[in-house]
């Protein structure tokens, strides 16, 4: 069996990494584009909710596990509706993040329109204020509740048809239809920049954010696929952990770790303040396209 010590070390790693990264992140972001770019206000607000789902993880998750608290256990199902929120609303920016680059490859024009910098900033708000509403709908009005069990070290929902029609259709459908679509986007997008002779700077920029937005996607779509079929074929209740609070965990955390690594902004002021990133990124003169 999997000790308390071993679960809580492997929490405690997600957590502190996607904390990190993510706030470090939006304040990078925000200092050098001054949120004057479509794609970084996306990015910028992916990061903000992925960020807020790492610090609960670290900050009251972690502790409690590790600590076994009865304390916070009982008030796990608090910790369990703001996480649902970050996670919608995460879902959600993927798709965006996707729509966004798709249009700017085949529908310029229509981009510009769409996504100004202020039309932007409603759509971020949008989606907030749409994860805030559904998930109050559902696990504060209609009385289902994410809690974590002891028993199975995990958060889980709890019973009642209300809690299987959200897990059903809004948890593992709807998550599934946004990310098979977003990474449907991704590929068109990038087979279109790829069939471009012209190497670039334009050019390189956009491959370099399609690079972000897939790579995002991808993992997002193996996690989902992890969460449903996992459990099935390894029922293990030791493994019952890995497929529900360290997948959930590394979602936000790898969202933070993909624009680290491809996301030319940030590269650009790693450059300019002569800290190289981690994992060998190679360094970029170049900003972002938007």
């Amino acid at each position: 069996m999997i000790s308390v010590t071993t679960i809580s070390a492997i929490m405690l790693l997600f957590s502190l990494c996607g904390f990190t990264i993510n706030w470090a992140i939006v304040i990078i972001m925000i200092k050098v584009t001054k949120l004057q770019k479509p794609f970084a206000i996306l990015t910028v607000g992916l990061a903000i909710a992925d960020g807020t789902f790492s610090a609960l993880y670290l900050f009251y998750a972690t502790p409690m596990v590790f600590f076994e608290s009865d304390i916070l256990s009982n008030y796990s199902s608090v910790c369990g509706y703001v996480l649902m929120i970050c996670y919608s609303a995460s879902t959600t920016f993927h798709f965006m993040i996707s729509l966004n680059r798709i249009l700017a490859v085949y529908k310029p024009m229509l981009y510009r329109m769409m996504f100004s910098v202020l039309f932007t900033f409603c759509i971020v708000m949008g989606i907030y204020s749409y994860a805030l509403t559904i998930i109050t709908l559902f696990f504060q009005i209609l009385g289902c509740q994410n809690f974590y069990d002891q028993e199975t070290r995990a958060f889980r929902y709890s019973g009642g048809d209300v809690c299987r029609f959200y897990a059903t259709y809004l948890d593992f459908y709807l998550v599934f239809s946004l990310t098979i679509s977003s990474t449907i986007l991704d590929f068109l997008a990038i087979g279109k920049v790829l069939k471009i002779s012209s190497k670039t700077e334009k050019h390189s920029k956009e491959l370099s954010l399609l690079k972000q937005s897939i790579s995002q996607t991808l993992f997002v779509l193996a996690i989902v696929c992890s969460f449903t079929w996992g459990p099935r074929f390894i029922p293990d209740i030791d493994y019952t952990f890995i497929f529900s609070s360290i997948l959930w965990s590394s979602v936000h955390m790898f969202d933070g770790f993909f624009t680290l690594i491809f996301n030319p902004e940030i590269r650009r002021s790693c450059s300019r303040s002569g800290q190289p990133l981690a994992f060998n990124v190679v360094r970029s003169k170049s900003a972002a396209l938007d």
